[in-house]
């Protein structure tokens, strides 16, 4: 018989059976087999070993999320929102739930992890891919896909047209 309700919710939801959640639950597998990585963030993180005030966000929170912005292309208002409402994202970055950081939190984080950070970090990863046999990392892949867009006459051109109508000299 259908009920008009849900009485109570479940605590722990499953992970859904989607593409992308296996995506992410393949890339936090290979992340958690290469856990060294998150002290590389907290260093660039500016922690000094202090116990008091707020405690923010952990390196590997930072770098879960730095990871999903990537992917999908988010602005910081767009990562907030997502990793609010989406549970993939949120399981994915181990927030937790009910809990959200701002736009403003997760820029700082982001941006605060240096060049010779991502260096290391890649290095750190493509030791491990090529340990695994899953890439020797000599080449690399870059997309340059073609995309139809308006292209408008320069602006020079568009004056000197304006200009060669009143004064024909030109």
């Amino acid at each position: 018989m259908r009920r008009a309700r849900i009485q109570q919710l479940p605590l722990a939801e499953a992970t859904p059976d989607h593409p992308k959640a296996k995506e992410f639950a393949k890339i936090s597998e290979i992340l958690d087999r290469n856990s060294s990585i998150y002290d590389l963030v907290l260093q660039d993180l500016g922690w000094a070993g202090n116990e008091t005030g707020a405690r923010g966000m952990t390196g590997e929170q930072v770098l879960r999320a730095a990871i999903i912005k990537q992917m999908e292309g988010f602005s910081y208002r767009e990562l907030a929102f997502h990793l609010m409402d989406s549970r993939v994202y949120s399981w994915f970055c181990r927030i937790g739930v009910g809990r959200a950081f701002k736009k403003s939190a997760l820029q700082r984080g982001i941006k605060s992890i240096s060049a010779d950070t991502w260096e290391q970090l890649n290095r750190v990863l493509l030791g491990y891919a090529e340990n695994d046999g899953i890439e020797q990392g000599r080449k690399i892949r870059v997309d340059c896909t073609v995309v139809e867009s308006n292209i408008h006459a320069p602006m020079i051109q568009s004056c000197w047209l304006i200009a060669s109508a009143y004064w024909p000299e030109c």
